[in-house]
């Protein structure tokens, strides 16, 4: 959390792999850091074979880590308010599966630590055939990933769920590859 509050940062959603971090331990991590609005998130193993992951944003509910498939996930996510982004969906050969069976998240991973530029411009490939915001992540997984992958908002985030209605109404600008965030 230093490290974001150095390089710039204003908000960050915690996604971690099937877990999600506890009420408590969020707001213990807020108090330790009031500069940076700190959300939850999960990202989900949704199918093995292709191996294909799902963020969704905005909540640290642990019955999503539960639930039976892709389309269950997505639905509920949506009436709860959350965002769902596929995960670098080209990172693996034929994980686009998810997209060719007409299921369809809010969004699409476009640059990220996990995902290099050839795979990225797939995932744009597909965002634009179907409609779908492409946005940047970070996918840090170590502290030398910070400041690669993010996006600037052209609205405030003031809550989890604000990201979805930002992402949705294309109020954000993705940024790859700088010191740190404008």
């Amino acid at each position: 959390m230093r490290a974001l509050v150095r390089a710039g940062y204003d908000a960050v959603y915690l996604t971690e792999h099937h877990e999600v971090w506890p009420d408590d331990e969020l707001k213990a991590l807020r108090a330790g850091f009031p500069k940076l609005l700190i959300f939850p998130g999960v990202e989900l193993t949704v199918t093995e074979m292709p191996l294909q992951h799902l963020l969704v944003l905005g909540t640290n509910d642990p019955s999503y880590l539960t639930m039976d498939g892709p389309a269950a996930v997505l639905e509920r996510a949506r009436a709860e308010g959350h965002l769902t982004v596929l995960a670098h969906p080209c990172r693996w050969e034929g994980a686009g599966h998810l997209l060719e069976e007409g299921l369809r998240p809010d969004a699409i991973e476009f640059r990220t630590c996990s995902q290099d530029l050839f795979r990225a411009g797939e995932a744009m490939a597909w965002a634009r055939q179907l409609g779908l915001p492409a946005v940047n992540t970070g996918d840090v997984h170590s502290l030398d990933m910070i400041g690669q992958f993010w996006i600037e908002t052209a609205h405030p985030l003031r809550a989890a769920d604000d990201i979805r209605d930002v992402i949705l109404g294309g109020h954000y600008d993705n940024h790859p590859l700088a010191t740190k965030p404008a």
